[in-house]
């Protein structure tokens, strides 16, 4: 038998309306949902967090000197000035760099900091990997106070990046080795040859000049040296001219400048013969300034800088900053913002100031500071006055890489045969028509 009580509420539960109950489903099912989507969110990881971002950033320069000082100081403001964000900046060896910043591209897993050799930039930016900053530097100061060297990062049109260091290709000397052998600073491509001869003493271990001997595509660029720097050029329109009198006979100055170096050398061994002071003569850009302070005391009083003794400086754009393409919007901002400080004055002197190289900013460095370190006047200079040494045409920008390594494939040839320089080069020309054809 059912108590009084126990009807009466059985009463009432008949009498509440259905949709009250139903309300009341409703907002427990919500606090429910809620509960668990906060406990969702407390269980991430902090790197999912909105407020918690991560831009990841790999460069060949992140432990160089004079670049790591750059890299890592303006890291560390940008990161002041964005409560939350990192920027994961780590080194990758130069030698693998583009192909492994190739594989992430194709794989879809881009950095969110692209930083590239400009030499290479086309290539990417032909598959559509980077994102054009147009409407970017259409609000800041940049397009007219920039090297003219800047347009280097247009392709089909578009802007794609920023222009980090343009350069003047210099001489570096060991005075003391010139003064030992009778030699003076040359100021004319006979007066360098000669003066090579002079300092080479193989049975010493010192040679007259410390270059790249080993196949590389570092190659070219010495070679551009004395043919461009000679007012020839390896192409005449939209085609190639290998063949012609005057580029054989700046290849023939320039295969004789080859054995006065020690063979099977890279880049990174020239610099480093010169450096203690087994070489008297070493063809680089201003970037190799910071690296000489690395000298011994009794070595670094003789390493001095001078223009290369050519009618024409050669040199070019050396490395930019880009943006992936389809970034996300907010890392897309992000990544700008970073971008734009690099780009700012008083980042633009510290570059300069830091790593002995001229920065993208034209004047970024005042009279008084070109007066207190005369070698940062005279790589200004350089840059200001260089003629680009790097193919413009679209096929070879894309294809540089490809058109490169068949150049450093012939130069290795006038190394090791005694086949005529015009015979190697009328070689070259063919494949080159065959490997990378011209429009």
């Amino acid at each position: 038998m059912r108590s009084p009580i126990y009807s009466a509420r059985l009463r009432l539960e008949r009498r509440r309306p259905k949709c009250d109950l139903m309300d009341a489903g409703r907002k427990y099912m919500k606090h429910l949902l809620a509960s668990l989507a906060m406990l969702f969110a407390l269980s991430l990881p902090p790197i999912a967090r909105a407020q918690d971002v991560t831009l990841d950033f790999p460069s060949w320069q992140a432990e160089e000197p004079g670049f790591a000082e750059w890299w890592k100081g303006l890291v560390k403001e940008y990161e002041a000035k964005h409560p939350g964000v990192k920027v994961k900046l780590y080194s990758i060896p130069f030698a693998n760099y583009v192909n492994q910043m190739t594989v992430r591209f194709a794989g879809q897993n881009p950095p969110d900091i692209v930083h590239l050799p400009s030499r290479n930039f086309a290539s990417f930016a032909s598959q559509k990997w980077l994102e054009p900053i147009d409407d970017l530097l259409k609000n800041s100061d940049i397009p007219g106070k920039w090297s003219k060297l800047q347009s280097e990062m247009t392709w089909d049109g578009k802007m794609y990046g920023l222009l980090l260091l343009p350069y003047g290709n210099l001489l570096y000397y060991n005075e003391k080795l010139l003064q030992d052998a009778g030699a003076k600073v040359p100021t004319t491509p006979a007066e360098w040859l000669d003066a090579m001869a002079k300092t080479t003493h193989r049975d010493k271990g010192q040679f007259g000049l410390a270059t790249t001997t080993a196949e590389h595509p570092n190659m070219f660029i010495d070679a551009a040296t004395w043919v461009l720097g000679e007012k020839q050029d390896w192409l005449k329109g939209n085609k190639y001219n290998f063949t012609d009198p005057g580029v054989v006979a700046a290849m023939e100055q320039f295969r004789r400048s080859l054995s006065y170096a020690p063979p099977g050398t890279n880049s990174a061994v020239a610099r480093q013969l010169f450096i203690d002071g087994k070489a008297a003569f070493l063809r680089d850009g201003p970037w190799v300034w910071a690296t000489l302070q690395k000298a011994k005391p009794e070595i670094r009083s003789s390493l001095k800088m001078a223009q290369l003794p050519f009618p024409v400086i050669t040199g070019g754009a050396s490395n930019s900053l880009h943006i992936p393409a389809k970034i996300d919007p907010q890392k897309k901002k992000l990544v700008w913002e970073f971008i734009a400080l690099a780009a700012s004055p008083p980042w633009q002197e510290k570059y300069v100031q830091l790593t002995g190289s001229p920065a993208g900013r034209v004047g970024a460095i005042g009279l008084e500071q070109a007066k207190k370190d005369p070698h940062l006047g005279a790589i200004t200079q350089a840059a200001e006055k260089a003629e680009n040494l790097f193919p413009m045409q679209p096929a070879l920008r894309e294809n540089y890489n490809e058109f490169a390594t068949l150049f450093s494939r012939a130069v290795v040839r006038m190394q090791s045969s005694s086949q005529p320089t015009d015979a190697i080069l009328a070689n070259l020309q063919k494949e080159l028509t065959a490997a990378v054809p011209l429009p």
